[in-house]
């Protein structure tokens, strides 16, 4: 009786959107996403994992186009086919969170991008496509959100409806339009990412190489040759017995290297969307440039560039194990992320030598499982260059010191709670405190 009661508060949450990590009591909105995919079979294996997240994201577009790797692109057929497998396990995916997309607005989203080889890296008059037309609209439409465009092949057909709605429209439309667009590209794909970094600085653009912790060879990181990377483990938690959509995982090991893209959008708690450089599953980000704020690449965490992105891969590997169960398993039978509630506001300011007390204890499970508790100093993240000591960092309840500054500094505290269920589930919260001199 107690299970079930459980399930049905879940439910009533997921129903008005408030199952996603929380601080300050408030989930944050689902992100606007717009994805382009030359069709490479990593890009297959990615949109298999993607669909299992769809309920986390507003799709508006799935766009194939070409790049350097396949200028000719796949086209759309093998996109449709992943849409009516995920159409197979939708009915039992609604159980578990009803905010998964109906199969047919996924297939309404489908619009044929560039994959013409000889215009792959042009932009301008006789470039246009579906697939840039509907950006241009989504871009267009009135809502404020930002608009998140997942470049996992070339950047043309964002270029292009960039290039189309900042010559077709009056600075009055097309400017705040612009400012909505968020480019996520993995690597240079074409000499489209350039163009959009030279062309338009306006445009919130982050070019990523850190997915080589992910890509075929996932080398240089201390995961590679862990479990998360063994054709084993793929079998057993996506492949065999999760339903016509984990058999379809076109790879026999985890080998996804435009998956952080939309690892970047997932509302875990991290805030990872707010600002690049707070850092989160799909890796951590610095400007590029003095003058071009908008510009951002990978950034290092204790000075290694693929950090801040395999740090977080054992619990990006057991969400997306926990994501297949849901695909075959009743609610009962699967876990499902802890809830993660900290006291107060997310952004703070306190005083050099003030005690920074921090209180989780609110936070809860959907399943009933234990949960754990760490805190944790995100150093690189914040612009204090020390760490600080947190008291009772294993405790719902902690606190530390807020050191001397000469000026006001910024101090990334980030809680991970961890449950007890199979697979066992993390969800985060992030406080960023600014710490101001003691006067």
């Amino acid at each position: 009786m107690k299970r079930e009661m459980v399930r049905a508060l879940t439910l009533t949450l997921l129903l008005i959107g408030a199952i996603p990590a929380i601080a300050d009591g408030q989930a944050t909105e689902r992100p606007r996403v717009v994805v382009t995919t030359d069709g490479e079979v990593d890009d297959r294996s990615s949109f298999v994992r993607f669909l299992m997240y769809t309920s986390d994201f507003d799709v508006e577009a799935i766009i194939p186009t070409n790049s350097i790797w396949q200028k000719s692109g796949h086209g759309t057929e093998w996109i449709f086919r992943m849409i009516r497998l995920y159409e197979e396990v939708y009915p039992n995916l609604i159980l578990h969170d009803p905010r998964y997309p109906p199969p047919n607005s996924l297939r309404r989203s489908v619009f044929p991008g560039n994959e013409d080889r000889m215009k792959m890296h042009q932009v301008g008059e006789a470039n246009d496509s579906p697939g840039s037309d509907r950006i241009v609209d989504v871009l267009l439409r009135e809502d404020e959100r930002p608009v998140w465009l997942l470049a996992w092949g070339g950047t043309n057909t964002i270029a292009q409806a960039l290039w189309r709605l900042k010559t077709s429209h009056p600075d009055t439309v097309s400017a705040p339009a612009l400012q909505k667009a968020r480019v996520y590209a993995i690597a240079f794909q074409d000499e489209t990412t350039p163009w959009i970094q030279h062309n338009l600085p306006e445009v919130t653009l982050i070019l990523n190489y850190q997915y080589m912790a992910v890509d075929y060879e996932h080398k240089g990181h201390p995961l590679s040759n862990g479990e998360i990377f063994d054709p084993e483990w793929m079998t057993e938690n996506v492949k065999n017995g999760h339903g016509p959509l984990g058999a379809a995982y076109p790879q026999e090991y985890f080998s996804e290297g435009d998956s952080p893209s939309f690892f970047h959008l997932i509302d875990n708690g991290l805030r990872s969307t707010e600002d690049p450089s707070f850092g989160g599953w799909g890796g951590r980000f610095e400007r590029k440039f003095d003058n071009h704020p908008s510009y951002w690449t990978d950034a290092k965490d204790d000075g290694d560039r693929l950090k801040p992105l395999w740090r977080w891969l054992p619990a990006i590997s057991r969400d997306f194990a926990a994501r297949m169960d849901w695909s075959v398993m009743p609610f009962e039978g699967a876990n499902h992320p802890p809830q993660v509630v900290v006291r107060g506001a997310s952004n703070r300011s306190v005083r050099a030598g003030q005690t920074v007390h921090l209180d989780a204890r609110a936070s809860s499970d959907p399943d009933g499982d234990a949960i754990e508790f760490r805190w944790s100093q995100y150093v690189e993240a914040g612009t204090y260059p020390e760490e600080v000591v947190i008291k009772d960092v294993a405790q719902p309840r902690a606190s530390f010191v807020a050191p001397p500054v000469d000026a006001p500094q910024t101090i990334h505290i980030v809680l991970f709670v961890r449950d007890a269920g199979v697979p066992s589930l993390t969800r985060y919260s992030r406080i960023v405190f600014t710490i101001l001199p003691d006067d």
